[in-house]
């Protein structure tokens, strides 16, 4: 990606017809079980979006299921405004973002601090390739609207490592990501499959601000591939990816996996496609074997941990679902990896004899 093409990226995310608005709790006003009104203006909201909600003014998980259940949806809009209304312990906010021209509030993000724009957030990430000699790679962000936006950035001195046989990865790539709360600075690694060519990426989390002030941000422009967390988890990284050669993922590890994708909007039977947890149980089943879900952290599966991570990143980086620039992307690779860190279910050792 070239820096005109990467502007017209920032234009076109800019231009989309979506709105923020920092907001406390009081100020939502619930109308039904769908519909809150912000302002003057009523908006839509999808499920998902007003579990955050609720959440976010203190309601807990199933309390407003027993009231819509026990008074219908009036039951429920009372329970989200008597608690919208009470008085806060502490000053909470939370960030609404609302597509204009559908009417409908896309996401909620509450926040720490003040809120970071996507404005502030493209120029800082600009301050941060021009300090530290990086170019763009690649702009992504929910498709749907929703408060997210990830920039890949490449190194202009690009740094190689082989971690196996034929196995090598750039690993002084970067990642920024922001949402109206936060933004993030991961690094990536770029890894060359030679056996089919194809180019997996993975991210892995170092640094992170709350605050859109300058002063906190550009405490960000300090951190590189010289940097220690990022030596920190590289050496992580490294160490989990060999044993994760070595090592047989379990059947409860397979289901993990299989979640994962199912968070990212994979239906069952799609995600059983990619990763078999299904089709492993039914082998045990077959053999005899009726697991119990507290016994599948102790079953091998036929796979290493590795094949299973390099399951899901090829399809994070190779499907045809998603479009090019959806943030989903992004976001199953860093669950990979998050993964792929975790101590592993079935124990093996490094062993040189």
């Amino acid at each position: 990606m070239d820096t005109t093409e990467f502007y017209k990226i920032r234009q076109a995310v800019l231009s989309r017809p979506i709105c923020y608005r920092e907001l406390e709790a009081k100020e939502i006003i619930a109308l039904g079980e769908n519909h809150y009104t912000v302002g003057s203006a009523t908006f839509e909201v999808a499920p998902c979006v007003a579990s955050i909600i609720d959440r976010f003014a203190g309601i807990k998980t199933g309390q407003s299921a027993v009231a819509h259940d026990s008074y219908g949806e009036q039951g429920l809009t009372n329970l989200r405004n008597f608690f919208g209304q009470a008085e806060q312990r502490n000053s909470k906010r939370i960030v609404l973002a609302a597509d204009t021209q559908s009417r409908q509030i896309v996401d909620a993000t509450p926040i720490r601090g003040r809120m970071i724009t996507p404005e502030v957030f493209f120029d800082f990430a600009e301050m941060f390739m021009d300090k530290n000699r990086y170019l763009p790679d690649k702009v992504e962000y929910s498709i749907d609207g929703n408060s997210r936006i990830s920039i890949l950035m490449r190194p202009v001195a690009e740094q190689f490592m082989e971690f196996a046989y034929g196995d090598e990865f750039m690993f002084n790539g970067i990642q920024l990501l922001w949402s109206p709360g936060e933004v993030g600075l991961n690094n990536y690694y770029e890894r060359l499959v030679c056996s089919n060519g194809s180019i997996q990426i993975s991210r892995h989390a170092i640094a992170k601000t709350h605050s859109p002030e300058a002063a906190k941000l550009e405490a960000l422009l300090y951190v590189t591939a010289d940097s220690e967390p990022f030596k920190k988890n590289l050496d992580r990284m490294l160490l989990s990816a060999r044993l994760a050669m070595r090592t047989s993922a379990s059947v409860h590890e397979l289901k993990t996996a299989m979640k994962i994708l199912n968070e990212h909007g994979l239906t069952e039977h799609d995600a059983n496609q990619i990763i078999p947890y299904e089709p492993t149980r039914a082998k045990y089943e077959t053999a005899g074997f009726h697991l119990r879900s507290s016994e599948e952290s102790q079953a091998k599966s036929d796979k290493t941990m590795w094949k299973v991570f390099n399951l899901l990143t090829f399809f994070a980086t190779h499907n045809k679902v998603w479009a090019p620039q959806d943030i989903r992307r992004s976001s199953l690779m860093e669950a990979s990896m998050n993964l792929l860190l975790r101590e592993r279910d079935i124990k093996e050792y490094y062993n040189i004899f």
